[in-house]
């Protein structure tokens, strides 16, 4: 497969098929343990691993930062030629994230209930989701690193061994928590246990390509560390934001809905975001498809094929926004009844606060897709811009504005406002950055 030569489509969809099952599958870890608990537990469960929900995007936020920024200068020195700028940019993002994984893993250590009250849990929701997190925190470095060496390893023209392995590490996952959950009567700690064991398979089957005889993911000699680790940083940063702010969301809804209502739309809450989560990891997907192809054809000067790789890549998002907020809007009941035994009020209730959540999910994608493309070009501020609008400070601002203003309903339309106001701010971007037409 040549990135410079091949023809976009083809290369494009090689890449896009794997992104897209890498993203279900890490989405899975987290779907199907609030599928299993919420069976198992009932409501209780699914409010639970709502309060667990915020540490999946700042896991994923290490290697974005690391793992995006370091996987673009990787590509941009291979599309150069420059086999000791790739191993450099290897070496620097590799030695950053190790270093950072084990500053969050001691904190998750130390202060486990203390965070879980922050994300959203009381007294009756804490005890399942400290059982929930006493298998998890054991394994938590295996997460940053293996979604690290995925993008490497993706870039390195092996995408589809990264699709095996998550793909095997989920469905993994998905027997392992029926098997220790159901069968093995451990309920919520059992499949905190099946998703390490999963994730653990995933980093495994990757490591195969550092010893095949295509790998050129080496390690080197890196003069101007701080320097190289600076300039991935800033690449990744944005990559890293968006993730981060998915987290930060997660929070700011957990506590704005204890605060105005309670444990039942919480636990619908954790259903919507759950799906939230899974689209957005797919949208990351189609951004990751795109990357490669952009990053090497961009170090070659080869703009043509940048513009025919950032144009697939805005189609791919729109239809996978419009197909995902169809779906969710047509079974709002049949998706709570998958997620849990639900009660009366809760299964009253939800089809209508699922319905006004899920509309954001149309604009979604192409948000996402937008700051990964503008990462790829190295328009470093532009994808910033995007990330912190869309993470931070739309959904602050709406999150607290709107329930005074038009009452605690408005809450579920929090979500769409922000992908509103960020698609402006995308369009006019890219627009200015690359003459884009829409």
């Amino acid at each position: 497969m040549e990135l410079q030569t091949d023809n976009i489509r083809k290369i494009y969809f090689r890449f896009l098929v794997p992104s897209l099952f890498s993203g279900l599958v890490m989405s899975i870890y987290s779907l199907v343990d609030m599928i299993v608990v919420g069976q198992y537990e009932g409501a209780a469960g699914t409010a639970a691993l709502a309060c667990i929900a915020p540490l999946w995007p700042f896991f994923c936020c290490l290697s974005t930062l690391f793992g995006n920024g370091g996987a673009v200068l990787f590509s941009n020195a291979k599309g150069e030629g420059n086999t000791e700028g790739s191993r450099a940019a290897f070496t620097v993002s590799f030695t950053l994230i190790c270093a950072s994984s084990l500053i969050v893993w001691l904190a998750i250590l130390v202060f486990d209930e203390e965070l879980l009250r922050l994300f959203g849990a009381d007294d009756t929701l804490l005890p399942l989701a400290l059982s929930y997190l006493k298998c998890l925190k054991w394994g938590i470095p295996l997460w940053p690193l293996g979604y690290f060496l995925g993008a490497f390893i993706r870039n390195d023209g092996a995408p589809a061994l990264v699709g095996i392995a998550t793909v095997c590490g989920g469905v993994f996952n998905i027997f392992g928590d029926i098997f220790l959950t159901f069968t093995c009567d451990m309920g919520i700690e059992g499949a905190g246990i099946a998703t390490v064991l999963g994730q653990a398979i995933v980093f495994l089957i990757q490591l195969i390509h550092l010893f095949s005889k295509k790998n050129t993911i080496k390690f080197a000699k890196t003069p101007n560390f701080w320097k190289r680790g600076a300039a991935v940083v800033s690449i990744g940063f944005s990559s890293c934001l968006c993730s981060v702010g998915m987290g930060i969301v997660v929070v700011l809804f957990n506590n704005q809905i204890m605060r105005y209502f309670g444990g039942n739309e919480l636990a619908i809450y954790g259903v919507a975001g759950n799906l939230f989560t899974l689209i957005q990891t797919f949208s990351y997907g189609i951004g990751n498809a795109a990357q490669p192809i952009v990053a090497e054809n961009m170090g070659a000067g080869k703009m043509e094929r940048v513009r025919q790789t950032r144009n697939l890549g805005i189609y791919v998002a729109l239809g996978i926004g419009l197909l995902s907020m169809a779906f969710s809007m047509l079974f709002p009941t049949q998706i709570t009844c998958l997620y849990m035994k639900p009660s009366a009020e809760i299964l009253a209730a939800a089809p209508e606060i699922l319905r006004q959540y899920f509309t954001c999910l149309l604009l979604l994608p192409f948000n996402v897709y937008a700051t990964y493309y503008l990462q790829a070009v190295q328009r470093v501020k532009a994808s910033l811009m995007i990330s912190l609008l869309q993470s931070v400070l739309f959904c602050s601002v709406f999150l607290y504005l709107l329930p005074p203003l038009l009452g605690p309903a408005s809450i579920w339309y929090v979500m769409l406002c922000v992908e509103v106001c960020t698609t402006f701010v995308s369009i006019y971007l890219m627009k200015k950055e690359q003459n884009i037409k829409l």
